[in-house]
């Protein structure tokens, strides 16, 4: 019977290391995806087999809202290059302007889908 490995003492372990900034802010993102492909899933067994129609802007949001997060993050690194920060400046400025067409587009059809007037 082969006997179990030792690959270092007991009482030495690895410290904890968090992960970094950027990781959980993906995590997050990818947390958000999965409540909003749940929740399309599970609509139609509510209302009678009726998807939601028109609500395909809406999932560029959590993207867009993640990705400017990051470049938020990077832009305020005291490391970073100046040209660096101009790129971080430009892609959080798109972001957020996809962001904004992304509710403006999807919000009015997820309305009128539950069941609201717009």
């Amino acid at each position: 019977m082969p006997e179990p490995r030792q690959d270092r003492p007991q009482d030495e372990t690895e410290p904890y290391v968090p992960a970094s900034p950027v990781k959980r802010i993906l995590a997050w993102t990818g947390v958000a995806y999965m409540v909003i492909f749940v929740l399309l899933n599970l609509y139609p067994f509510f209302r009678g087999g009726e998807y939601l129609r028109g609500v395909g802007p809406l999932l560029v949001c959590p993207g867009c809202l993640g990705l400017g997060a990051v470049a938020v993050w990077q832009l305020r690194q005291k490391e970073c290059a100046s040209s660096r920060k101009a790129a971080m400046l430009a892609l959080a400025i798109a972001c957020a302007a996809v962001l904004i067409l992304g509710l403006l587009d999807g919000l009015p059809a997820l309305v009128a889908g539950l069941g609201g007037h717009a």
